[in-house]
């Protein structure tokens, strides 16, 4: 190998050294990535497990279709489906079909909702209305993109929550005791 084939190997690069350094500096980045994800899965996990309550139906059944709709408008997103597809899609039959498959999960994240909520609010965490404002205008911005209706008031409602969410796993990031073990 010589410095020739490094353009070839990493379009931009120079020389081996440089696509070594920079296949490095990419594994370094993805492995952070990958570790900062599992400790903020690891969090939520635990926070669900602390919360003892029965959820009501009512509230299952309102975010069950949240997660649904946005299972949608990821597949919509990641492939083209006509209208007839995502009709079969929308079915009763096919939400109901999801809500019992995902009753578990979503049951988690309701508990991991609330979780977060309360800690958002013992802590006094909060986030600009500027961060709102930009994040709900590009939630926006994609269910023009795909033709999809929305109600921009769930959508305020929901890009709040991923905001708490962030804050909150922030702040646990910063205050718990966090041990990472590896194999």
């Amino acid at each position: 190998m010589n410095d020739a084939i490094a353009d070839k190997l990493l379009p931009g690069c120079t020389n081996i050294k440089q696509v070594k350094e920079s296949l490095l500096e990419s594994c370094i980045e993805l492995e952070k990535t990958a570790k900062n994800q599992a400790t903020d899965n690891a969090i939520l996990d635990q926070l669900q497990k602390m919360i003892q309550v029965e959820i009501p139906e009512s509230l299952f059944e309102e975010h069950g279709m949240q997660v649904y709709g946005d299972k949608l408008l990821q597949i919509q997103s990641n492939m083209k489906l006509s209208e007839e597809q995502i009709e079969a899609l929308s079915s009763p039959k096919a939400v109901k079909e999801f809500l019992e498959y995902e009753r578990g999960n979503i049951e988690n994240i309701i508990k991991q909702s609330l979780a977060v909520a309360d800690i958002f609010k013992r802590e006094n965490l909060q986030f600009s209305t500027d961060e709102l404002v930009k994040e709900v205008e590009n939630s926006i911005a994609e269910f023009k993109k795909h033709n999809q209706e929305y109600d921009e008031e769930s959508i305020q409602a929901q890009v709040q929550e991923i905001l708490e969410g962030a804050k909150v796993l922030e702040w646990l990031r910063e205050h718990a005791d966090i041990q990472y073990v590896t194999n």
